[in-house]
Order: structure tokens, then C-alpha cells, then sequence
């Protein structure tokens, strides 16, 4: 008997202990500073840019195909729009002239990585190769690549985030996804992306032929942002006096 009232004693002393431990720790810690175990060091992507001017960014994925890219570059030639495109070093290899098409429409060429496949599945030498070979495929065509990467599928992690900055380039997600990948219809995608928008917003897009309906609805998305008075500018001019935002917000 007590054997037990000792035992019983030491556990309310520990229990005691905790308590006032627990009383220390959230008094010497605000909800603002208390430490996230395992978030620490985690690195982010940019999503959009924080600025205080109206303007958005339209990008474009390519990875394959032929048909969408010339409807694209019709309608942002006619409404005088330039754009940022994300191109696979493979698509731009087999497609020599529509690269030239886009370039010489005024547009800016990123980096869209190599074979089409989640990096974070992947060892560091194999998305260092992956973005490698992208860069070389894309300056064996053009002259003039912004050192932007955007991972295929948009999947990413710690490695990619740093071995792409390693090899000269910012990895770059979005923050308004038009779901154009989806082919939900051109009212849909409009009034999605013009509702959605915000100031450094970038927008995402596609001009793959799995994008069977961003023709349909780029005008009207053109006119819509220009109606809510946004400015439409590549990244790089959308990076200019900004600051890179790292908070997802979608």
C-alpha cells in the first residue's frame, strides 16, 4: 500500500511538472513564434509577385502538339498581349520554328524541364540532368532563355527548388490556375481566371494540344483583366520593381 501511495505521489509530481513546463513554454512563445517541426528550412517556389501596380501574367506550358500554340499566338497577336512560355526542351528540339514563332511574337521562353515526369520522385543528378538538358535543348534553338523553371506537372520539393536555383533558374508555379488542362469550357475558364485574379497574379495556361478550349476563351480572358484594369506583361517585366512572393494562395 505504500509502494502505490510512492508511486502515486511521483506521478503527480511528474504530471505537476509537465504542467507548469507546458505554462513556461506557452508564455515564452507567441502563437506567431512557435516553431513548426519540420517547416523550418522549407523551401518554396514563387507563385506570384507582390507589387503594387496592376498587373498579371499570362504563362503558357508546352510539352506537346502543334495545333493550340498557332490559335494562341493569333489571338495574343491581335489583341497585342505578350506572355510568358514554358517550354520541354524535347517539344522545342522537334519544333524549331513554332520556338521561333513565339520569340518573334515578343514573348519570353522559360524553361518547362525535359522528360515530363514528377522531379520529386528523382535524385538530385537526375533533376540536375533533367533541367540540364532542358536548358541546352532550348538554347540550341534560341538565343535568349529567362531563368525561370516551371516543373512538369507542377510538382516539386526541396531538392528541385534548390538544385534548379543551383543551375540559374527560379522555380515558378502560379497562382491562378485557368484548369484549361480540364477543357471545362470557355465561359468557365474566363470567368475563372478574371474573378481570380489578382495584382502579380501569374496565370496558368496551356498551349499543348491536350488544351483544346484556351482559344476559345483567351480573348475574352484578355478583356476581362483589361476591364478590371490589369496590365498584361511577361514575368520578367512582372518581377521588375516586386518582390517574389513564396505563399501559396491558391
Amino acid at each position: 500500500m505504500q509502494i502505490f501511495y510512492a508511486k502515486k505521489q511521483i506521478l503527480f509530481g511528474m504530471l505537476l511538472g509537465l504542467v507548469f513546463f507546458s505554462g513556461y513554454l506557452i508564455g515564452h512563445f507567441s502563437w506567431q513564434e512557435w516553431p513548426v517541426i519540420g517547416k523550418a528550412n522549407r523551401q518554396m517556389p514563387i507563385f506570384f509577385v507582390k507589387k503594387p501596380t496592376r498587373e498579371v501574367c499570362l504563362t503558357f506550358d508546352i510539352s506537346w502538339g502543334e495545333k493550340t500554340l498557332p490559335l494562341v499566338l493569333q489571338i495574343l497577336a491581335a489583341q497585342q498581349t505578350t506572355a510568358t512560355f514554358f517550354l520541354s526542351g524535347p517539344w522545342a528540339v522537334r519544333h524549331p520554328e513554332e520556338m521561333k514563332a513565339i520569340a518573334n511574337g515578343g514573348h519570353e521562353i522559360a524553361s518547362h524541364g525535359n522528360r515530363h515526369v514528377n522531379l520529386s520522385e528523382y535524385s538530385k543528378a537526375e533533376v540536375a540532368e533533367n533541367i540540364s538538358e532542358a536548358q541546352q535543348d532550348l538554347l540550341s534553338v534560341t538565343s535568349k532563355l529567362a531563368p525561370f523553371f516551371r516543373p512538369p506537372n507542377g510538382d516539386y520539393d526541396d531538392l528541385v527548388i534548390d538544385t534548379a536555383r543551383e543551375l540559374g533558374f527560379e522555380t515558378v508555379i502560379w497562382a491562378v490556375d485557368s484548369l484549361d488542362w480540364k477543357n471545362p469550357g470557355a465561359d468557365y475558364m474566363v470567368e475563372r481566371v478574371v474573378s481570380k485574379a489578382f495584382p502579380g497574379a501569374i496565370i496558368l495556361c496551356h498551349a499543348s494540344d491536350s488544351s483544346k478550349q484556351i482559344h476559345l476563351a483567351l480573348t475574352q480572358m484578355i478583356l476581362g483583366l483589361r476591364a478590371k484594369g490589369y496590365k498584361l506583361v511577361t514575368l520578367s517585366q512582372l518581377m521588375e520593381n516586386g518582390t517574389a512572393a513564396r505563399t501559396d494562395p491558391r
